[in-house]
């Protein structure tokens, strides 16, 4: 009886690995509300370590995020970030500024390009795998893997974008920890490229990023 009951209080935290169909709007429905809505997504930094197909070091970006509107990124080492806010943008030396104004090309509403997006990468979804509860580091998360990609811009010469998507998500708070993408395509140049890329999320309430003096 009891361990009945303690494998069905795991199951309610780790569902078992799903079926294809139900892995696919599994993850489709992350992207409304979910794990996967950059809408809302709490206030954090992340750190994206960029490596090519051997494992050797590339790059790395950090990023400072408070909502879609307002971010801070850069690569580190580089000596140039752009802080974003709403439909401007200013650029300094480190995450922290001192920050001069930048002329941009952002559209002029920029949460329903944000939107936009995430409807696209939701309707495009291909090659879903819900594995399970995966260990890293002693710490268990939900693993989902997925590809996807936007559809081509006509605003913007027909661009578009995608990868390969490899996520893992904490059981409690349902947020991402961890995001890994690979198998990158775009219109803008040919092939697929191999570099790897792995995000790590701190999440942070107390971030706010406001319009510099």
């Amino acid at each position: 009886m009891n361990r009945s009951i303690a494998l069905a209080s795991l199951i309610a935290i780790f569902p078992l690995p799903a079926l294809a169909d139900d892995c696919h709007d599994r993850i489709a429905a992350m992207y409304d509300g979910g794990a996967l809505d950059p809408r809302i997504r709490p206030a954090h930094r992340n750190s994206n370590r960029v490596t090519d197909a051997e494992g050797a070091h590339l790059r790395t970006f950090q990023t400072i995020f408070q909502d879609p509107l307002h971010t801070v990124s850069g690569v580190e080492g580089g000596g140039l970030f752009a802080l974003v806010i709403d439909t401007r943008s200013w650029t300094g030396p480190t995450l922290d500024g001192p920050w001069t104004e930048a002329p941009n090309q952002l559209p002029g509403d920029r949460m329903a390009h944000v939107d936009k997006l995430r409807r696209e990468e939701q309707a495009n979804l291909s090659a879903t795998e819900c594995p399970g509860p995966t260990e890293i580091n002693g710490q268990t998360f939900e693993e989902i893997r997925f590809h996807t990609k936007t559809d081509p811009n006509p605003d913007m010469g027909g661009t578009w974008f995608g990868a390969h998507n490899t996520v893992f998500i904490d059981p409690d708070s349902q947020r991402v920890m961890i995001w890994q993408m690979t198998d990158f395509e775009n219109s803008w140049s040919q092939g697929v490229s191999k570099e790897v890329h792995e995000i790590i999320y701190d999440y942070d309430e107390t971030i706010s990023l406001t319009v510099p003096d």
